[in-house]
C-alpha cells in the first residue's frame, strides 16, 4: 500500500497540472496571428501582442506539451506539441549557420541572434523529448545537429565544460559570457548552464543511445559532482573562470534542490553503477542541506544565501517552490527518510494556499514572507522565463513517481 502522503501528493498534481496549469497556456498563449505562442501574457490572460518570443520558452512549450501527451495520452498536448515544435524548427533553428537565436520579436524576426548554450541546452532537451514522446526521428536528428555544434564551438576541451555564449557564427567573445544569469565578468561557466546541459544531453541519451552520447552524460555528471558540487558545504557553486575556479559565494537553494534529482536521474538514465554510487550520497546529503537551511516554517524554500556577506534573499519563488517538492518527494523515495516525504508534501500545501492563482489559474511569480503576491516586471503570467516547465514537470514527476511505484 503506498504511503497516504504520497497519495495525496499524486492526487494534488493531477489536479493542478489539469485545473491550473496546463489549462492556461491552452485557452491564452496560443497566437494564431503570428503562428506559435505568444511570448507575454499579463496575469488575466490578456496577450501583449507585440512581446518577443524567446527561445527559452519556446523550447520548454515543446518539452511541456510533449510530456503532457506522454504522460496523459491526450490528442490536444499532442496538437500542442506540435504547433511548438513547428516554430521551433522554423523561426528559432538558425538556418545558416545552425543552433537556435535566442529571441525573436513577435514575427518571428530574429532581434538576438547570439547562441545563448543555456537556451541551446533547452533546444535539445525539448526536441529529444519530443522525438521521445512522437517517435519522431527528424527532432532527434535536429537535437544531436545543435548538441554537436556545441561540443564543437562552446566546449572548452583544456577545463573541460561549456561557455555561456557564442556569436551567431559560434564565435567566443569574452564579453558575451555576461547575461542574465550570470552577472559576471570573470565567470565564463556557470552551474546553471552546466545544470541544464546535463538534464538535455540525459534526456537526448533516452533516444540517442550510442556511446558518444553516453561518455558526455558521464561528463557532465562528473563535472557536477567534482567541480560544480562543493562537498565542504554540501551546495553547488554557481559561477565559475575557465579554471573552474569559484567568483562568487552565493547559494542558490532552488538550483541546489532541482540538482539533487536531476543528478539522480542522469545516474539512473546513464546506468553506469559507479556513478550512481558516486551521485545518490551526494544528492541526498544535499537535499538535507537544503531542508536544514533553506525550509522555513510554512514548508516554503527561500530563494539564496550570500555566506560571506551573510545575506539572505527571502522570496519564494514558484520555479523553487516546485523544485522543492519534486527534490525532497525523490531524496524520500532513495531513503532519505520520512522527513522528506513530510517536507515535500508541505511544500505543495504552501504552493497551493500562496502560488497559485485561484482566480485566472497558473502560478504568481514570486510571494513573499506573508504570502504577498511580490510586485516586479513579471506579473504577468507569461514571458521569456516564466513557463509551464517546472511547475508542470513537478506535477508530471509526481504522477509517473507514483504509478510507476
Amino acid at each position: 500500500m503506498k504511503d497516504a502522503r504520497f497519495t495525496k501528493l499524486y492526487e494534488m498534481a493531477k489536479n493542478e497540472l489539469l485545473n491550473d496549469i496546463l489549462p492556461f497556456w491552452e485557452k491564452y498563449d496560443v497566437d494564431e496571428e503570428n503562428g506559435g505562442f505568444y511570448g507575454v501574457v499579463n496575469r488575466d490572460g490578456t496577450p501583449v501582442k507585440d512581446g518577443p518570443k524567446c527561445l527559452v520558452l519556446n523550447a520548454r512549450l515543446v518539452w511541456t506539451f510533449s510530456s503532457a501527451y506522454r504522460i496523459l495520452k491526450d490528442e490536444k498536448y499532442k496538437t500542442l506539441a506540435k504547433r511548438a515544435y513547428d516554430y521551433l524548427v522554423e523561426y528559432f533553428i538558425d538556418k545558416e549557420y545552425g543552433g537556435c537565436y535566442f529571441m525573436l520579436d513577435a514575427k518571428g524576426n530574429p532581434i538576438d541572434d547570439k547562441k545563448f548554450v543555456y537556451g541551446n541546452a533547452f533546444a535539445i532537451y525539448a526536441l529529444s523529448e519530443y522525438c521521445r514522446a512522437f517517435d519522431c526521428d527528424e527532432a532527434r536528428v535536429k537535437a544531436i545537429a545543435i548538441r554537436d555544434l556545441l561540443d564543437k564551438y562552446a566546449f572548452d576541451a583544456k577545463n573541460p565544460g561549456y561557455w555561456e555564449a557564442l556569436t551567431r557564427d559560434w564565435k567566443y567573445e569574452l564579453e558575451r559570457q555576461v547575461s542574465n544569469i550570470n552577472p559576471h565578468a570573470e565567470s565564463t561557466k556557470t552551474m546553471n548552464t552546466h545544470l541544464h546541459l546535463i538534464e538535455a544531453y540525459t534526456c537526448l541519451l533516452r533516444v540517442e543511445k550510442t556511446q558518444y552520447q553516453a561518455d558526455k552524460v558521464r561528463m557532465f555528471l562528473n563535472i557536477m559532482l567534482d567541480k560544480v558540487y562543493d562537498s565542504d558545504i554540501a551546495h553547488y557553486k554557481m559561477f565559475f573562470r575557465d579554471d573552474w575556479s569559484y567568483t562568487d559565494p552565493d547559494i542558490s537553494y532552488g538550483h541546489d534542490i532541482e540538482g539533487t534529482w536531476l543528478m539522480m536521474e542522469t545516474a539512473e538514465v546513464l546506468n553506469q553503477e559507479d556513478m550512481w554510487m558516486k551521485a545518490k550520497p551526494m544528492c541526498v546529503r544535499m537535499a538535507g542541506t537544503c531542508l536544514d537551511e533553506s525550509v522555513l516554517p510554512d514548508g516554503s524554500m527561500i530563494y539564496e544565501y550570500n555566506p560571506v556577506e551573510k545575506t539572505i534573499n527571502t522570496m519564494r519563488s514558484w520555479w523553487v517552490q516546485a523544485e522543492e517538492v519534486v527534490g525532497f518527494l525523490n531524496a524520500w523515495q532513495y531513503g532519505g527518510g520520512d522527513r522528506f516525504l513530510d517536507a515535500s508534501l508541505k511544500a505543495f500545501e504552501f504552493i497551493d494556499k500562496y502560488v497559485v492563482d485561484h482566480e485566472y489559474g497558473e502560478w504568481f511569480a514570486s510571494v513573499g514572507n506573508n504570502g504577498e503576491v511580490l510586485a516586479s516586471k513579471r506579473m504577468g503570467k507569461i514571458d521569456g522565463w516564466k513557463c509551464p516547465y517546472h511547475n508542470a514537470r513537478m506535477c508530471f514527476e509526481i504522477i509517473e513517481r507514483y504509478e510507476n511505484e
